[in-house]
């Protein structure tokens, strides 16, 4: 059994969003995203026995399985057999009534999801009276880098309140696949089996023997250890080489942020924790953090432990010269990376904290959850610390020894800090006027760029082709040899080759103490040098898409790699071949412009074309889409650089090994079957002949000017349907015991129309007619 669900949005990000008070209101339909910070789910599981918290102890206690709830309704939507544990290693405790939940909604069943997302992991809002720090440092974070989405959620167990929870996206391989464009590569989870100060995920480098970091990581995909073990060794002996296999600026920026935010429940922490590597199409490993219910101050200091109350001090540097800590050392000890975590460490204070926008948007996160935290019967804390949250420091809320310190007075005395800072306070450059000669460039055009640099004396540019990519940095000069005016006048130039339509960049400038980026949150945002490509100007119909597999588990592998995945056939309508390169295909109308075809990627006239939708958009052989179908069902855009969409459907669940095929190519509607014909012709239509059926059936007159009569050699009953070429059905009606149907033909115009007959017994009748001018 399989739960189709519609409804997904966009992610909405909190960033300086929340200037006004929301109220809160309760989200019962799938209408709306999962993970709106300005609403509060319902979640309410139901267990066959009485005794699910003692089965539930069991199960943490022993190797931490889940166990099985008969149904959970999300907002009123019902799931059947989900699997439910409790999680957590501090926020867990077996005396607790409110435990952190994982609820996983296709533990049974196959494909179950809500909006898409099967796996849903609630905190307790242990360490933090708060109950906002999670939600508000997410929001923080995701202006940054990829992370989790965080709001709230209220549980009922068999109908008793349980009460206020943290809803937190899970970081797996729907999160891989939505950020990254894919999911099946060597995905690191830093979690030690039993957290402790000789127990961590810190990167050391100790053994080539895998078995030795068994219990201090995790591999999501079940593979990997030969890598992670060559990152860790680089990092000793190699670190010049690290841009190669670790993306350094989101390194930098999850140092920065936990430093900022005196997040040490981290990699930074004394546990050096709660991080995730993923890598990406090129060999990289991509930092992700996860679990930030104790982020500012909610977990003792940072490297060497430390009261909550003394996370204020923790060095500026913190982990420069601690050889535990690899890869915040090998960062801080290269003089360029030392400067680009100053600048994002300056970017985040002067954005968030500086301007107190950190306690705004933590006062309207209280306005949402005030209510809940009030009657929750379970809580960790008390109301009262709950009020009292953002200045004092309250010993309570279960956490680990020590008082929690007042948000805001942490973050105001975090800053004043940093003021003493002398790096924090040197003066860096300034980035203005960046001018390109041809902004209008067409795609693979030279382009030179000039950029005024004031009080910088090295600059570059970042650039690549698109978000999938890691960028490439090419050295900006004032020596008037490069298009950038008189030598020394304090403009830079050099030039790119605009290889996409869309290619991005950021412009970094430094002097000997300082540096800083443009735009200053990149590597993460960037600026767009847009340029044009030639495309043919193929109109709706002319290309369709002709049949598809979302389920494809045995049917054809792709050859590339030896996996059985998604596809995709196109067939082309017209007598003319066609060149597809710069159009664009899609799951998604909100991003029509997912994936382009390559230039020169030819469609025969009445021919096909097989794409394979695997994520797998950097392979070099075949036509590679950077996106996954859902086996429960989404949609398919074929569309121009222009915004016109050439073909498009949205489907449901299609059963394993099955295809949604045209019947016929092309022009026939669409309809599921167990036969696919993957680059093949779908179904073998004749004038002459019957499709399905042993019936003798004549349409006659054909071509026919206002009407038609259907003959069958024998009485029948069952439906008629007439579409026209983009499969429209023009005309419809049922009959029953009939020898002889007469159909008239109002207003149709004239063209090329299917006559599908669908008789009793499964019998089918497919018939080409052609209706002329009257």
């Amino acid at each position: 059994m399989t739960l189709k669900q519609f409804g997904i949005t966009p992610a909405l990000k909190l960033a300086f969003a929340l200037n006004v008070i929301f109220p809160f209101t309760f989200l019962f339909a799938q209408n709306e995203n999962f993970y709106d910070i300005k609403k509060v789910q319902e979640i309410k599981i139901y267990f066959d026995y009485e005794n699910w918290d003692y089965r539930l102890d069991t199960a943490k206690a022993g190797k931490e399985e889940y166990i099985l709830a008969k149904y959970c309704l999300i907002n009123g939507v019902k799931f059947d057999s989900v699997g439910v544990k409790y999680k957590g290693n501090s926020s867990y405790r077996n005396t607790n009534v409110k435990n952190p939940l994982h609820i996983k909604l296709d533990w049974i069943l196959d494909n179950q999801d809500y909006q898409k997302y099967s796996s849903i992991k609630l905190g307790n809002n242990f360490s933090d009276p708060s109950a906002v720090r999670e939600a508000l440092s997410y929001s923080i974070l995701s202006n940054y880098m990829d992370c989790s989405e965080a709001n709230f959620s209220t549980v009922y167990i068999n109908d008793k309140y349980i009460g206020f929870y943290t809803n937190v996206e899970a970081v797996n391989k729907k999160f891989c696949s939505d950020h990254f464009g894919n999911a099946d590569h060597v995905f690191v989870k830093g979690n030690p089996d039993r957290p402790g100060t000789n127990s961590t995920s810190n990167l050391v480098f100790n053994s080539y023997d895998s078995t030795k970091y068994y219990t201090y990581y995790g591999m999501e995909n079940g593979f990997g250890w030969a890598k992670l073990i060559a990152l860790m060794d680089t990092l000793k002996n190699n670190a010049s080489a690290l841009p190669k296999i670790l993306d350094i600026d989101r390194a930098i920026w999850m140092h920065a942020f936990n430093s900022v935010f005196s997040n040490y429940d981290s990699y930074t922490g004394a546990f050096s924790q709660n991080y995730y590597l993923y890598e990406d199409d090129h060999g990289r490993f991509l930092p992700i953090i996860w679990d930030l219910n104790m982020s500012i101050g909610g977990f003792p200091g940072g490297i060497g432990g430390g009261g909550g109350t003394t996370t204020d001090k923790i060095p500026f540097f913190n982990g420069e010269s601690n050889a535990a800590r690899p890869l915040i050392q090998k960062i801080l000890q290269t003089p360029l990376y030392k400067r680009m975590y100053t600048a994002h460490v300056r970017t985040l204070c002067n954005e968030f904290v500086a301007n107190k926008e950190f306690e705004t948007i933590a006062k309207n996160l209280q306005t949402i959850v005030d209510s809940f935290v009030k009657t929750d019967p379970n809580s960790l804390t008390t109301y009262a610390a709950f009020q009292n949250s953002l200045t004092a420091a309250i010993s309570s809320g279960g956490g680990p020894g020590g008082a929690v310190p007042g948000i805001s007075t942490l973050m105001n005395a975090r800053l004043a800090y940093f003021k003493t800072v002398a790096e924090f306070n040197a003066i860096p450059p300034s980035i203005t006027n960046i001018q390109w000669n041809n902004p209008s460039p067409k795609v693979n055009d030279t382009v030179w760029v000039n950029v005024s640099i004031k009080s910088g004396s090295e600059v570059f540019i970042g650039f690549r082709k698109n978000k999938s990519l890691p960028f490439l940095q090419q050295k900006l000069y004032d020596d008037g040899f490069h298009q950038d005016g008189i030598a020394n006048d304090g403009v830079f130039g050099n030039y790119i080759i605009a290889d996409s339509k869309k290619t991005q960049y950021y412009v970094y400038a430094e002097n000997s103490s300082a540096g800083i980026f443009s735009p200053e949150r990149a590597e993460f945002e960037y600026h767009v040098l847009e340029a044009t490509e030639p495309f043919t100007f193929i109109q709706k119909g002319e290309v369709v898409v002709n049949e598809l597999m979302s389920s494809n588990q045995s049917y054809i592998v792709d050859v590339s790699d030896d996996k059985y995945e998604d596809w995709a056939e196109l067939y082309n309508t017209t007598n003319q071949d066609i060149d597809l390169g710069g159009l664009y295909f899609s799951d998604d109308f909100a991003k029509k412009d997912k994936w382009d075809f390559p230039k020169g990627t030819i469609i025969p006239a009445k021919g096909r074309l097989v794409l394979w939708l695997d994520e797998d958009s950097s392979e070099p052989t075949g036509l590679h889409a950077n996106f996954k179908l859902s086996a429960s069902g989404e949609e398919l855009i074929l569309s121009r650089p222009d915004g016109i969409i050439i073909d498009s459907l949205s489907f449901g669940t299609i059963p394993t090994d099955n295809s949604l095929e045209r019947c016929p190519d092309g022009i026939g509607a669409f309809a599921i079957t167990s036969k696919p014909t993957y680059n093949k012709v779908n179904c073998i239509i004749s004038s002459n002949k019957d499709q399905q059926t042993n019936a003798h059936i004549t349409i006659y007159p054909n071509p026919i000017l206002d009407y038609f009569k259907v003959q069958f050699d024998q009485f029948a009953s069952g439906s008629i349907i007439i579409q026209d070429i983009h499969g429209n059905i023009r005309h419809q009606e049922v009959f029953n015991k009939m020898n002889q149907l007469h159909v008239q033909l109002d207003e149709m115009p004239p063209g090329m129309y299917l006559v599908n007959l669908n008789l009793d017994q499964n019998q089918k009748f497919v018939k080409k007619i052609i209706v002329l001018n009257p």
